[in-house]
């Protein structure tokens, strides 16, 4: 089964690329007042190449389970994940109603990272307590653009995300101009050497060895005042980490299971 997340402006447009892939709408949901789900069902091993046609003509398409334990587990991860009462995300064919979900960012297909995974997950609460607006973001390791996107609907000016795969850079600019942050998002795959700025916040869901190999440039990209987030560290990690990122100091630290997430800035700051 597939299933194509689309708005009631453009369904008609995507009725009409399905019926040319020979896809039969078996169900529409409204998952809320702006989103609408299209399921289709196609011959058995079509579905993926018919996704992948349906996405090459800019079609939000991704493949179903039909039933059972996959089905199951499918639904459970494609829940929103909330984030207090300020922030939520949630995947754009996702069938979970969308009511009373604040401050929504919808992601979607390609890229990595809904806000899921622990490692992300501590980096958004510590743009949740941390932002205060106005705020020039640098994400480096995008995946998705998830922390980008956080940032800005937390009030941030501006984001430049970076990443080493052009997939996550292509998936980041589609995902925001899916939530109508195109005009202060810039998604690239500049190396960060190349970058010649600074920025209030740095954040990097990129682990211990990239941290590491990066370490100059990501110290040199915050700017006087500002602070480097982190994560993709395991506890035993942190200390090891903060070492190579001097003259930057620890002023914060959080940790869910297995990993770490910290907060480095100028002494004195």
């Amino acid at each position: 089964m597939i299933v194509v997340a689309t708005s009631e402006d453009e369904v008609a447009v995507v009725r009409n690329h399905l019926d040319q892939l020979r896809v039969r709408v078996v169900r529409i949901v409204a998952a809320s007042d702006s989103r609408l789900l299209l399921l289709g069902a196609v011959d058995e091993g079509q579905a993926e190449p018919i996704a992948v046609m349906l996405r090459a003509a800019g079609v939000m398409a991704v493949v179903r389970p039909v039933g059972g334990p996959s089905l199951e587990a499918w639904m459970r991860h494609t829940r929103p994940v909330r984030f207090g009462d300020r922030l939520s995300v949630c995947f754009a064919w996702s069938e979970h109603h969308r009511a009373g979900l604040s401050g929504l960012i919808e992601l979607g297909p390609g890229g990595f990272g809904n806000g899921e995974h622990p490692a992300t997950r501590l980096l958004v609460e510590l743009l949740l307590e941390r932002l205060g607006g106005g705020e020039r973001v640098l994400d480096v390791g995008c995946g998705s653009g998830v922390l980008g996107l956080c940032a800005i609907r937390l009030g941030a000016d501006h984001v430049l995300a970076v990443d080493i795969k052009e997939d996550a850079v292509s998936a980041t600019r589609r995902n925001a101009s899916l939530n109508g942050m195109g005009d202060r998002m810039e998604a690239v795959l500049t190396p960060l050497g190349q970058i010649d700025a600074v920025f209030d916040v740095v954040v990097a869901n990129i682990g211990r060895g990239a941290v590491v190999e990066l370490a100059p440039e990501l110290v040199r990209l915050v700017a006087p005042g500002g602070w480097l987030a982190l994560s993709g560290i395991s506890p035993p990690q942190c200390a090891q980490v903060t070492g190579f990122l001097r003259p930057l100091v620890e002023s914060q630290r959080r940790t869910s299971g297995e990993w770490s997430a910290l907060v480095v800035g100028h002494p004195g700051r």
